[in-house]
């Protein structure tokens, strides 16, 4: 019964929606459509299924790594319950996971148990967003010292625990100083802040990115907003869904990453495949076309329960 109240409650959710696009859609022969917001399609209501305890396939072959205490054991395809430390971040594939501070810890899951502690390393690391490179071989984090001052980022290698730093020569004006890698992996992004708005707001002026090997400065993108995982980024690279304030997870835009051009998004979304977003909603995970259409509905059965975490098909 309650798995059915949950459906029925997101159905109306997203009715509401859709309701709300169809009129938008009726209005637009009448009025002028606002410059940057595009003009929503009619569609047919989302397809519905549930999420239970057997895994399942979502777009691209994208699964629900995590589900509360309950993480993805792929050599069984089933959950298995598992008590992480508070503020642990799982890694893509949900095999590991890294916990950040006055030291780095990459631990490794093998079924419901914590086998091995795999790198420990002392740095000061500041994990910020999600930290994890696309494959999850790497992680990225914010470094900095007082004497003297500095910062920059530095990015752990899973296998070997080699840590590189990466210290800049010059100041980069950022105030949420994170890092985040790019789809491909190769290059991290860092927010430039645009301080207008002073500690109202936290926006994003642009994108500076830097080489993850080298460190050095690659290119700076008129991307007025922040990703907040490698998979924000389209696997061309050519959009990419991002905040445009890091304090209001509502404000999210899709951004051409060559032209700047910004749309609004409805929901902050990772690309599962060139042509499907994956957005998790209200105990369960919403399957989106790049206009931001929800095409699939799929919601947690009364015996699973979120925070959800989500991931792509393991290498």
């Amino acid at each position: 019964m309650g798995g059915r109240l949950r459906h029925s409650r997101r159905k109306a959710i997203i009715g509401g929606l859709l309701s709300a696009a169809a009129v938008a859609t009726a209005l637009s022969g009448c009025v002028s459509q606002r410059p940057g917001v595009p003009t929503p399609s009619a569609a047919p209501s989302p397809s519905l299924s549930t999420i239970d305890e057997t895994p399942q396939q979502l777009a691209g072959g994208w699964q629900v790594v995590a589900a509360g205490s309950r993480v993805l054991d792929r050599s069984r395809n089933a959950y298995v319950r598992m008590n992480m430390p508070p503020g642990a971040i799982l890694d893509p594939t949900g095999r590991r996971h890294v916990t950040g501070g006055e030291q780095l810890d990459i631990v490794e899951l093998v079924g419901d148990k914590v086998i091995t502690e795999k790198r420990r390393i002392t740095l000061g690391f500041g994990l910020g967003l999600d930290p994890w490179s696309p494959d999850g071989s790497r992680v990225v984090g914010t470094i900095d010292r007082k004497e003297p001052h500095a910062m920059g980022f530095a990015v752990t290698d899973v296998a070997t625990g080699k840590t590189t730093e990466h210290w800049f020569s010059q100041g980069y004006n950022c105030s949420m100083c994170s890092f985040v890698f790019t789809r491909d992996g190769k290059e991290v992004a860092l927010p430039i802040a645009d301080r207008s708005q002073g500690e109202a707001a936290e926006l994003v002026q642009s994108l500076q990115l830097f080489d993850a090997q080298t460190g050095r400065p690659t290119r700076e993108l008129l991307v007025k907003a922040m990703p907040q995982s490698p998979f924000a980024w389209s696997p061309d690279g050519r959009q990419v869904v991002a905040l445009t304030d890091q304090r209001k997870q509502e404000d999210v835009q899709l951004i051409d990453t060559t032209t700047g051009e910004a749309k609004p998004f409805p929901y902050l979304a990772v690309w599962a495949t060139a042509d499907a977003l994956l957005a998790k909603f209200d105990d369960g995970v919403l399957t989106l076309r790049p206009d931001g259409t929800v095409v699939a509905d799929a919601s947690l059965s009364d015996s699973m329960s979120g925070p959800l975490v989500l991931g792509p098909p393991a290498a």
